[in-house]
């Protein structure tokens, strides 16, 4: 027996083989798995570590009893087999679809040519276009080196370092419409899951049985039960996914307690990195935390996130309790589904929050950060303040934003930013870009419109929204590197790191800069579409990632800037203190962009007197009439309404990009 570990990414590796070019090569290859092929094609043995064992996942491995692997390798095969299955329930799946879809699929009119992203579409093959290839293995030598890869590799990282190229390029199932999940995606998540299940359950050799929680298993049935549609198939093992939202009381008061974002950044990036914990989350953003994890009685959540609450933080979040095979990221419908049917099955679900508990009674003074736990008087320069040991613990970390510290001795404007992801307008997004997908693709239109129905109604996000967030870390990235090299249309001088910074190392989505004109908001907006329009172009419509902009004095209050920052309306969202506040969807705000940035005073003149119209009537037709008596030089502002806007939004714009001294 080998001492190497069972590496249950490689599962799939197979599927970088360019089978049709190493057939012009005279090597046969039916699948993509290796268990029966004919090594003396290459002249070399077969693998000899666990890891090539999971080549047998697919051929019939659905039992502990089974003869075609080692006794040794059989648990992890299984649990391998067990986690393929979850990674397919929580991410696609392939519903009971009518006689005519499965033969268009047989017959291979449904193959598509590479991967589809939805909210990208023309990204794989620019990737092609740039000299780039999905198939890490297309000649003898490269398929050789596929086999014994599996004996050299040590641990899934290696296997990430040396293929994720090929990965990201991969489709997991190469036929439309499920040609929208990469395999780097896939064999992450089939990993994860597979680490856990084996962590939480225990092979009884000479009885040839897994147990998990008192539950014993031989197959692969017992584990998982059926599907949704099989209700007297019940699975043994239940487990659960959480979907977290990583929230603090701490109020913004002083500089120091922006500290805070640090202290969640770092926590999350510990949690997610830690040997420990690791495979418990499936994927994470700088607030947000998506976890797969056993039972509450085998692991409470509680103890599990106890690095979060022993600093303070509070989880809101949604969990569904599950057999495996009723494990699904469409939580909502498939909880739906379940009690519409009355299934007798283990399916529940809770919405709870889970943070640091308050003593049973407070004596006040409270925190003044907080305003949840009893505060003790602290004094700093003269100041005297009532804070808990969490937020003065906060506050110990550093001096954060100390650039920003000697702005106030300038008495400049300055523009706080923030960039958000909505996960509920992200898991809209993705269904509606599948829908698309689905109703638009030229392969689709001989598929009859009941399969389309089932096939939208079926989708799973999970895998998806996995790959959209590896994007969203991307776009974060190509922002913050950006952002000092933007130029204003006056060719002044770029920003240097004294006019703009980012407060919290490693959280760039949040950052702060000098204002002196509206070119420098409008530099930084354009930014922000531009990138967006480069990694996410189908989000332009509708966009998940949202952009807000708070402009003040730097003596505005920071609790302020906060709380405008946190909550925002629509994609982009500007506020100046004491004068305005806009918020508009992503096209409203380019369409804005186009039509005024060579508009004079006059043009400030005009929507202010169709703005006393627009208020003072309430009229959008009082106020068309009032345009059309006008000069045609201003028929843009009648453009402008199409698209939703208000003559007050296209004041206020208007005011940001030429009036902005003023705040």
């Amino acid at each position: 027996m080998s001492d190497r570990a069972f590496i249950a990414e490689l599962h799939d590796i197979g599927k970088l083989v360019d089978k049709e070019s190493l057939k012009c090569q005279n090597i046969q290859i039916t699948g993509h798995t290796f268990h029966n092929f004919d090594f003396s094609q290459l002249g070399i043995n077969q693998p000899t570590s666990p890891s090539w064992w999971g080549q047998y996942h697919h051929e019939g491995i659905k039992s502990l009893t089974s003869t075609k692997i080692p006794i040794d390798n059989i648990p992890d095969v299984l649990l391998l087999e067990i986690a393929d299955e979850i990674s397919a329930s929580v991410s696609r799946t392939y519903p009971a679809l009518s006689d005519e879809f499965n033969k268009l699929r047989n017959e291979g009119k449904l193959v598509a040519e590479g991967l589809h992203i939805l909210w990208n579409p023309t990204y794989y093959q620019k990737q092609i276009n740039s000299g780039k290839s999905w198939a890490a293995f297309n000649t003898k030598e490269k398929l050789k080196e596929m086999f014994h890869f599996f004996d050299q590799c040590n641990n899934p990282e290696d296997f990430f370092a040396r293929y994720d190229e090929y990965l990201r390029l991969t489709a997991e199932d190469k036929s439309v419409p499920f040609n929208i999940n990469d395999l780097n995606t896939h064999v992450k998540l089939t990993g994860k899951v597979y680490r856990i299940l084996k962590k939480h359950s225990t092979f009884d050799k000479k009885q040839k049985k897994l147990i998990y929680r008192g539950e014993e298993i031989q197959n692969i049935t017992e584990a998982t039960g059926g599907r949704i549609t099989q209700p007297d198939k019940k699975g043994k093992w239940i487990y659960r996914l959480v979907f977290c939202e990583v929230k603090f009381s701490n109020g913004l008061i002083r500089r120091k307690d922006l500290n805070v974002f640090k202290k969640r950044t770092d926590t999350i990036k510990a949690f997610s990195e830690n040997e420990k914990t690791k495979d418990y989350v499936l994927f994470f953003t700088a607030d947000f935390l998506c976890l797969f994890v056993p039972k509450e009685e085998e692991l409470p959540l509680q103890i599990l996130i106890k690095p979060f609450i022993d600093t303070g933080f509070i989880l809101d979040y949604k969990e569904l309790e599950a057999e495996l095979n009723l494990l699904t990221s469409s939580i909502g419908r498939q909880y739906k589904t379940f009690h519409e049917k009355r299934i007798n099955r283990n399916l529940k679900l809770f919405e709870k929050r889970l943070g640091p508990e308050n003593p049973a009674e407070i004596t006040p003074p409270l925190c003044d950060s907080c305003q949840m736990r009893p505060g003790q008087e602290r004094i700093k320069d003269k100041i005297h303040e009532y804070l808990c040991d969490g937020c003065f613990n906060i506050r110990e970390i550093g001096e954060p934003a100390a650039i920003y510290a000697k702005w106030d001795e300038e008495d400049v404007k300055a523009a706080w930013l923030k960039i958000s992801l909505d996960q509920k307008h992200l898991d809209e997004t993705i269904h509606r870009l599948f829908e698309k997908y689905v109703d638009s693709h030229p392969a689709m239109q001989p598929v009859q419109a009941d399969d389309k129905k089932i096939l939208k109604e079926m989708f799973r996000p999970l895998a998806v929204q996995m790959g959209f967030i590896r994007d969203y870390q991307s776009f974060l990235d190509d922002f913050s590197d950006q952002i000092f090299n933007i130029k204003q249309r006056d060719q002044s001088p770029q920003y240097t790191n004294d006019s703009f910074l980012f407060p919290i190392e490693g959280y760039n989505e949040f950052g702060i800069f000098k204002v002196k004109s509206g070119e420098e908001i409008l530099s930084v907006l354009d930014l922000f579409y531009d990138l967006l329009e480069t990694h996410f172009p189908e989000c332009l419509e509708s966009s998940p990632i949202k952009f807000s902009m708070s402009i003040a004095r730097t003596k505005y209050p920071y609790r302020n800037h906060w709380e405008f920052l946190s909550n925002p309306k629509k994609d982009i969202n500007i506020q100046i203190a004491g004068s305005s506040l806009l918020s508009l969807s992503v096209q409203q705000y380019r369409s804005l962009r186009q039509k005024l940035q060579n508009n004079d005073h006059r043009t400030s003149h005009w929507l202010h007197r169709l703005s006393d119209i627009e208020q003072k009537t309430q009229s959008k037709m009082v106020v068309q009439l009032e345009i059309m008596k006008n000069p045609s030089g201003y028929s843009f502002i009648t453009d402008l309404m199409q698209q939703g806007l208000s003559i007050r939004q296209i004041l206020d714009f208007h005011k940001l990009i030429n009036e902005v001294k003023g705040v």
